[in-house]
């Protein structure tokens, strides 16, 4: 039997586990970084050196071509209902607990984490969230899916300075108990939770869904280096990616100490481009946060799965992915069914896992989305609906706009992603009154 056939009669056990009362579906923990892209990442070729990360993508696959959206919230939205941003509204940064609004409607979307929970997992959430206003909205977290919880509430107007703090003297929200953790750091006690979760559960299966704190501003030294703070607000970055690194590696530690290795998932990934720039090969490459621009939603994913990759590992994977198809990903490992009568823009991506993907499996392009600004990418050129249209090829940071070719196959390639983005339905009402977060940016 083939490498490739024998992984794909494996996929079939473990998928089909739910109803055959056969080996337990596979644990899942999808780990994602805050304002953290490629340029920070070394197994992407950037200077800073991420062991930890970069050992998952050794044992496992890591991808090239993944997108989110350009900001925070919006990323959110689409990676937990599987919608673009104008099928949710959410089409730009709005905290809840600040600003107001009814937020993520659990009876308008369904979550994946109710869908993997009513498939038989045990669920946990830790970091952050900022989609609903846990004071109002208490049993938020249990009606999107999630057992339990261990959060930073977000800025809530009303609450501050108490609540401001998710850093040094965190104010946190612990399966709905609040407290201020005088003298720890909040990364850290949102660590110790998931490590005490994925303890007390390895007998089960189970989700962990890990939104980390980090590396968000405010910059401020880590257990790491509090002795010796740095001074810069890059320096003081750099310090809590390495703090991110330290964190991810203890997770993965922790499953392989409970010899849970074989049959865990562990996804790594950040939900939008970098917020202080980077080094990649030596090159300054600018920070992308909010821009409308490929480094603005171009992340890093990699991925472990040793039950899905058999004898691949250390793989890369040009494939194309986008957030929206995180969803189905998850639901298709738990062994799950997707919500009927909805409409999602995502597809699996566990064929691209596993090395099993056909050609007419693949996408063929992704989307994301900032307030007005559009744009969409295939493995090579992207545009955006601001007259851009750039060779990401020879071009990566977009300081050429070849919207004018007169090059045929050039002019074939725009054209062909133009005509994509122009089927992109118009924008739905977001759920809440104003936008109170800036504008996309152009490039």
């Amino acid at each position: 039997m083939t490498v490739f056939k024998r992984i794909a009669v494996l996929i079939g056990v473990v998928l089909a586990a739910p109803a055959m009362g056969a080996p337990r579906p596979p644990n899942i923990i999808f780990i994602m970084a805050d304002d953290m892209g490629i340029d920070w990442v070394s197994c992407y070729g950037a200077d800073h050196a991420t062991p930890n990360i970069d050992r998952i993508a050794e044992q496992g696959v890591r991808f090239n071509h993944v997108w989110c959206n350009p900001i925070c919230t919006p990323t959110r939205l689409t990676l937990l209902t599987g919608m673009y941003p104008f099928r949710t509204g959410w089409t730009d940064h709005h905290d809840v607990p600040r600003w107001g609004g009814k937020g993520f409607d659990w009876e308008k979307f369904t979550c994946w984490a109710r869908v993997v929970r009513n498939a038989g997992y045990a669920t946990a959430i830790g970091g952050k969230w900022q989609v609903n206003d846990f004071r109002s909205q208490a049993d938020a977290l249990s009606q999107h899916g999630f057992d339990e919880h261990c959060m930073w509430t977000g800025y809530e107007t009303g609450n501050a300075p108490p609540s401001n703090e998710r850093y040094w003297n965190p104010y946190l929200i612990t399966n709905g108990k609040r407290k201020v953790h005088k003298g720890e750091f909040g990364p850290s006690v949102i660590n110790d939770f998931l490590v005490d979760f994925i303890e007390r559960h390895r007998n089960k299966p189970f989700l962990v869904y890990y939104p980390m704190l980090m590396p968000h501003g405010p910059q401020v030294p880590t257990p790491l280096n509090k002795q010796a703070p740095p001074k810069s607000k890059s320096e003081l970055y750099a310090g809590m990616v390495n703090y991110i690194d330290k964190l991810v590696g203890r997770i993965t530690e922790t499953v392989d100490g409970l010899k849970l290795t074989d049959n865990t998932i562990i996804l790594f990934t950040c939900d939008n481009g970098s917020s202080m720039p980077g080094r990649i090969g030596g090159k300054p490459y600018a920070k992308g946060k909010g821009r409308i621009a490929n480094r603005g939603a171009h992340v890093p994913m990699v991925v472990r799965a040793p039950f899905l990759i058999g004898d691949g590992v250390g793989r890369v994977s040009d494939g194309l992915i986008d957030f929206s198809d995180v969803y189905p990903t998850l639901v298709e490992l738990a062994g799950a069914k997707m919500p009927e009568k909805t409409i999602f823009d995502g597809r699996s991506f566990v064929s691209l896992i596993n090395g099993t993907a056909k050609q007419s499996e693949t996408r063929e392009w992704v989307y994301a989305q900032r307030g007005d600004g559009r744009m969409v990418r295939d493995k090579r050129f992207l545009v955006d609906n601001q007259g851009g249209f750039y060779d990401l090829k020879s071009d990566l940071l977009q300081n050429n706009n070849l919207a004018q070719t007169s090059d045929r196959e050039l002019s074939g390639h725009r054209d062909r992603l133009q005509a994509v983005l122009d089927n992109m339905p118009a924008d739905a009402g977001p759920p809440f009154a104003l936008y109170r977060g800036k504008r996309a940016k152009k490039k």
